[in-house]
């Protein structure tokens, strides 16, 4: 593992130098930022990149991501600053995720503050919350389209669900880590017996591991679903529209990474 990782800061190196960029936030997504990586989960480093001010003053459009790839053993991909604020501003829950993640390889902490409010400003429990149900159906329906499915598959069902909850509860965005979010809200006692029970299992198991059709979990995702379903028809939120502040961060940011050399 800290091969791997020493590979990924290498190529985040790299890609300073070859493109000309400076990166102020690279961490760790996916299910290891999430908490529940298998022992072969592959690494999914996802960063912030930020050129100098004059690349931005063009009339056309220009590359806004770097990707890297190692076949099934690490995979890195670099969003620009302005398609990253351009997204908080969206209130993308993936974008927020980035920003909370312990999981970190670089991290400038007055840059991430900077976006961690600017996020704070555009949070919309709404958006993120439908963001969320969408994910938790997506993996429902391919658990219940087999017998046996991968006990990965549950975890995706749970974290979303878990999110939703905490949304629901405290009207703010969840933490990036399941088993934190899950210890702060309201869960019923034998659910979260079997999820304690199933995330033993995760810890030795490889990725491809099936398992037969969880009845209990199941009968749990398909109430969880309907129920937030239903929530989120009565519940409203007013979208900020305040530009000028993602423009100011934004402009900040470049004269914070570049103005002093």
């Amino acid at each position: 593992m800290p091969d791997i990782k020493e590979a990924i800061m290498q190529k985040l190196i790299e890609a300073e130098k070859h493109y000309m960029v400076k990166i102020p936030l690279a961490i760790e997504s996916g299910s290891r930022g999430w908490g529940f990586a298998s022992p072969d989960s592959d690494f999914d480093c996802r960063f912030v990149y930020v050129h100098e001010k004059d690349w931005y003053l063009s009339v056309f459009d220009k590359p806004d991501t770097i990707e890297y790839a190692a076949g099934t053993v690490f995979d890195i991909n670099g969003w620009d600053l302005r398609k990253f604020i351009l997204h908080i501003v969206k209130s993308n829950a993936v974008m927020f995720e980035w920003l909370s993640s312990n999981e970190v390889y670089i991290r400038d902490e007055p840059i991430a503050s900077l976006l961690q409010e600017l996020a704070g400003q555009f949070f919309n429990h709404v958006s993120v919350s439908h963001h969320y149900l969408s994910l938790a159906f997506k993996k429902y329906k391919e658990i219940m389209e087999t017998d046996n499915a991968k006990l990965k598959a549950y975890f995706y069902v749970l974290r979303p669900l878990a999110n939703l909850k905490f949304i629901e509860q405290y009207g703010k965005m969840p933490y990036m880590e399941y088993y934190r979010t899950l210890s702060e809200i309201d869960i019923d006692k034998t659910i979260a017996d079997e999820i304690t029970r199933i995330t033993e299992i995760k810890k030795s198991a490889d990725e491809s591991y099936v398992t037969p059709r969880n009845e209990l979990l199941t009968t749990y995702f398909a109430d969880e679903l309907a129920e937030q379903e239903e929530r989120l028809k009565t519940v409203t939120c007013e979208k900020n529209h305040d530009y000028e502040q993602a423009d100011s961060t934004f402009k900040k940011i470049i004269g914070m990474m570049w103005d002093d050399g």
